[in-house]
């Protein structure tokens, strides 16, 4: 039974019942001591402590709204005492809301020796909001510190989050620098959120002598976050002649988050001009997540008129990304111009996609006129996946009159596909006039 309210009271510390948990464990474990269980005492010890150290705590906090002088002596000698990290970490919030010369070096002091690294990172953030010289002078030191990684990280978000201009060149330094790309990376974020205008210039210095490929690539996302003319140049120029590969697919996707009708234009302008044809793909889905109307057209042209099959279709699901009610007579357009099997079975399947019997009916009706045995079988699947009744006697004339036997044997798995009581007539039925034949 002890363990049970010791399991509940960790399980649910929230719980409006978690009080009275905790005193029938104090009972249980007090009978149980007297019976010969010592160890169960010290549990219950245990817990008492933590409950006073709730109740100092809270007595701490009052004295801190009242603004009494002794409130922050007493919680610097709480904090010393305490051997719960738990509590400590409390006492770190609330020594974050003193005003006080004295707080910044026991913050640096807790963020550097605390056994508990949840504790230590709490220190590292309340430094970042006592928001003067001295707390952004210690965690500047902590970020060239030996310490571990999470809390150096945590320090470079914490200076991101002063808005402190004058951290650039260091934020820069540290980007550029540091040997584990995990903590420049940090740095170039913590950059994004700086009130600078020097910003866009740093990162292209990032962009051309880091290290890391990540962290260029951090670099790009970053510009992309951003707006204004300069970023845009900068990602276009990085996507059009950048060695890396990678490099330039990142920047393609980096300028479709940058906002406004230029941008539209700058994945155009890269499209025209890029010979890559993974980069050609990518900008054509950069323009279809950038979700200008005014490049759907452009994405139209690109997916009926391109030489390249595979960049054709790549178009048309960019432009699917963009549809809203006009998608299948859109669609049905493209599968009617576009000479290419691969996009137009694409725009079969998007058609399908769309499902309801307008759906199934489009089909239908193109089933009638299509001359590509290939794109006829794309269009059978697709009734067979519509799992409609509407489809079967479409897929009967089909298995009856189609002239290719791979477009026939499809029928027949589309209608096992749909599995309806009228599909599974219709198998019977072709079973029987087979067997007439």
């Amino acid at each position: 039974m002890f363990e049970c309210y010791d399991d509940f009271i960790k399980q649910y510390s929230k719980s409006k019942w978690v009080d009275d948990a905790k005193s029938n464990l104090i009972r249980i474990g007090h009978r149980l001591s007297r019976m010969g269980k010592p160890e169960y005492n010290a549990r219950v010890e245990s817990l008492r402590k933590s409950e006073d150290e709730e109740i100092a705590l809270a007595a701490l906090f009052a004295l801190r709204n009242m603004e009494d002088e002794r409130a922050l002596p007493t919680i610097m000698e709480k904090y010393e005492r305490s051997d719960n990290p738990r509590i400590r970490g409390k006492i770190v919030y609330v020594l974050g809301d003193f005003e006080s010369p004295d707080v910044v070096p026991k913050l640096s002091e807790i963020a550097a020796e605390d056994p508990d690294s949840g504790v230590r990172k709490k220190a590292v953030y309340a430094l970042g909001d006592q928001d003067s010289k001295e707390a952004v002078a210690a965690l500047k030191k902590i970020v060239q510190s030996n310490a571990d990684t999470q809390i150096r990280k945590s320090a470079l978000y914490a200076l991101g989050d002063t808005d402190d201009p004058g951290l650039v060149p260091f934020l820069t330094d540290i980007a550029l620098k540091e040997k584990d790309p995990t903590l420049a990376k940090a740095a170039v974020y913590a950059l994004e959120d700086l009130d600078s205008d020097d910003i866009d210039q740093a990162l292209q210095r990032i962009l051309k002598n880091a290290q890391s490929k990540e962290v260029k690539k951090a670099a790009l996302y970053t510009l992309g976050d951003s707006e204004g003319p300069i970023a845009l140049s900068i990602l276009k120029e990085v996507a059009l002649t950048d060695q890396d590969a990678s490099l330039r697919k990142a920047a393609v996707y980096a300028i479709a988050d940058v906002d406004g009708a230029p941008t539209s234009q700058a994945l155009q302008e890269i499209f025209t001009q890029a010979n890559d044809e993974d980069i050609l793909k990518a900008t054509l889905y950069a323009i279809g997540d950038h979700g200008n109307p005014k490049a759907r057209q452009f994405l139209t042209e690109t997916a009926i008129n391109h030489t390249n099959e595979d960049i054709a279709r790549a178009a048309l699901y960019a432009a699917a990304d963009m549809l809203e009610e006009d998608a299948v007579p859109y669609l049905r357009e493209i599968l009617n111009k576009s000479k290419w099997p691969k996009v137009r079975k694409s725009a079969v399947h998007l058609i399908a996609d769309e499902g309801g019997e307008s759906a199934v009916k489009v089909l239908a009706e193109l089933l009638e006129n299509e001359k590509n045995p290939e794109v006829r079988k794309s269009m059978v699947y697709s009734l067979g996946d519509s799992d409609s009744n509407d489809a079967v006697p479409v897929l009967l004339r089909v298995i009856k009159n189609d002239e290719s036997l791979v477009v026939r044997k499809a029928a027949v798995n589309a209608l096992g596909e749909i599995g309806t009581p009228e599909a599974q007539k219709a198998l019977l039925q072709i079973l029987e006039n087979e067997s007439e034949q």
